[in-house]
Order: structure tokens, then C-alpha cells, then sequence
């Protein structure tokens, strides 16, 4: 349990250019889930007051009164739970300007965070969010810890001798269906664990709607999805006949491979954990 700073200095300028005084970080919403996780590890998940779906983790924040999904955002269930600070970060910004609009109209302090998606920006999300919860010590020896997972990973990855080619395929249902390129945490993760990201090889830049043209120019030996996603459409024969899919070398051999969403996306605290995974999947040769 962590005691908040009854006040802290000055404002918090966002990175959308908004400034805030940050005066009060003991009730706590938070609009992305990567973001929750840092707290948590942080020992500031007593301050959390409400979450949106994205969370996942830790166990206990899933308990938490959820307030929506940030892409999709309504002002009134962040505004009722009487929050001291809203968290987020750009996307939600982007995704959902005029709920961030009424939540500020009402008057909730709100904090703009830039959105993290390489190895190098955990370390930088992390001393964020201690900087505006008071806890800049605690920050500074959670990155130790972070990067010294991270680094573990890495030296994992030199011992690779296979270059894999894999594509990563987002599912939430049959309406959004996408393939992950340059720019998304996935496109850096699968460059630190030794394969080729064949999405982006192919052009896409963040996120396009999957088409099976695009898919099959890839041609990915492996792909991966989330867990969630797979459970959404009904599991591994339903993402075998998605547009392209079967016609990819990875379709044709069942190379599939299925993460928890938040562990491989997040960006978080266990970002070294997942990147040892994905190494020790995507290379067989390293023994598993």
C-alpha cells in the first residue's frame, strides 16, 4: 500500500499539450491497461478506482468497476466513480476525443500519456507514471528490474540461429480483423526476438484491415494472435479459414501461436517475460 502525495508540484503537461495540476492521485481511473499494470507493480493499486477492459492484469485489477473500452469511451462511467485523476495515453485521445472532452468539461484532472510501443519506451512509461503518482524511487528500481528482465531476453535472442518470418494478426470478432505492421509494439518485439516481421516487410504501417492479398504476399511461416481474440471467434479452426490465412506458409503448417494480449502488447512490466517466450517459441532450435 502506497500513500499518496497529498500535492505535488507544478503541472503535468500531457503530450497532447494539455496541463494539469496534478494535486490528488489517490482516486485513480485508468483508460489503458498497460498503464494499470505499472501502477500495480508500482504498489499504487490501492489508489485504482476503475479500469478499462484492456486490463487484464494483475488479477486483482480485473475486479475493479470497469468504466468501457477506451476506443470506444462514454464520459459518464468515469465521471461517476468521483475520480481525483484520469490516466491514459494518445490512443484514447485519437479514438475518443469527445468523451475526453466531457470528462474535462466536468471537471476531472486528466493525465495525456504518449503512447509506448518500443523496448525503449517501458523504461520511459515507467518513470511517467511515477512521476505523476509521486513514486519516482519505486519507478526507478521497477526498470531495473524490467530492463534486467529484458536484457535476459535479448542475450537469449544472440543465440538464435533461425531468422523466422511471422505476421501478426489482430482478432476482436468478426468485424475487426487486422494485420500489425512497422509502428506497433509487435513490429519491435519481433525484431528483438531474432524474426522478420512480415507484415511490416510486406508495407504495412501500425494496422491495415486483414486482406487476404496482403496476407499472402506476406507469406509468414509463423503467425500469432491473442488469446482472447482466438477464444472471440471460436478458436484455432476459425482463425485457420480467416481471410488469407490458410493460404499462408504458416495456415498451411498450423504455425500458430497465441499470447495473452497484454502480455505481448503491453509494453508493461512483463515485457522481458514475454519476449523470452516469444523467443524460445519462434526458435525451436534454442530447445524451448
Amino acid at each position: 500500500t502506497s500513500e499518496p502525495p497529498s500535492s505535488q508540484s507544478g503541472d503535468y503537461t500531457g503530450s497532447d499539450g494539455v496541463s494539469t495540476d496534478i494535486s490528488d492521485t489517490s482516486r485513480l481511473v485508468v483508460l489503458n491497461g498497460d498503464i494499470t499494470e505499472v501502477i500495480f507493480a508500482l504498489g499504487a493499486g490501492d489508489r485504482v478506482i476503475g479500469r478499462d477492459l484492456t486490463t487484464t492484469y494483475p488479477p486483482e485489477a480485473e475486479a475493479l468497476p470497469d468504466v468501457g473500452l477506451y476506443r470506444t469511451l462514454t464520459a459518464e462511467p468515469v465521471i461517476a466513480l468521483n475520480t481525483s485523476l484520469v490516466l491514459g495515453d494518445e490512443q484514447v485521445i485519437s479514438e475518443s476525443p469527445e468523451a475526453v472532452d466531457q470528462i474535462r468539461q466536468a471537471g476531472n484532472p486528466d493525465a495525456v500519456m504518449r503512447t509506448e510501443v518500443s523496448l525503449e519506451g517501458v523504461s520511459r512509461k515507467i518513470r511517467e507514471i511515477g512521476k505523476i503518482l509521486g513514486l519516482e524511487a519505486e519507478a526507478d528500481d521497477l526498470v531495473v528490474e524490467v530492463q534486467e528482465d529484458i536484457d535476459e531476453a535479448l542475450a537469449l535472442a544472440a543465440q538464435a540461429t533461425s531468422e523466422p518470418r511471422a505476421a501478426y494478426v489482430y482478432v476482436r470478432g468478426p468485424e475487426t480483423l487486422l494485420l500489425f505492421g512497422n509502428g506497433m509494439p509487435t513490429y519491435f518485439m519481433l525484431e528483438a526476438a531474432g524474426a522478420i516481421d512480415s507484415g511490416a516487410e510486406a508495407g504495412v504501417l501500425f494496422a491495415e484491415a486483414l486482406s487476404a492479398e496482403r496476407l499472402v504476399t506476406a507469406s509468414p511461416e509463423v503467425l500469432i494472435t491473442a488469446d482472447e481474440g482466438l477464444e472471440i471467434i471460436g478458436g484455432l479452426d476459425a482463425f485457420l479459414a480467416l481471410p488469407g490465412v490458410a493460404d499462408t506458409p504458416a495456415g498451411e503448417a498450423q504455425q500458430i501461436l497465441a499470447y495473452d494480449e497484454a502480455l505481448l502488447l503491453g509494453m508493461g512490466p512483463r515485457t522481458g517475460e514475454a519476449l523470452k517466450q516469444l523467443i524460445i517459441d519462434l526458435h525451436p532450435e534454442l530447445g524451448g
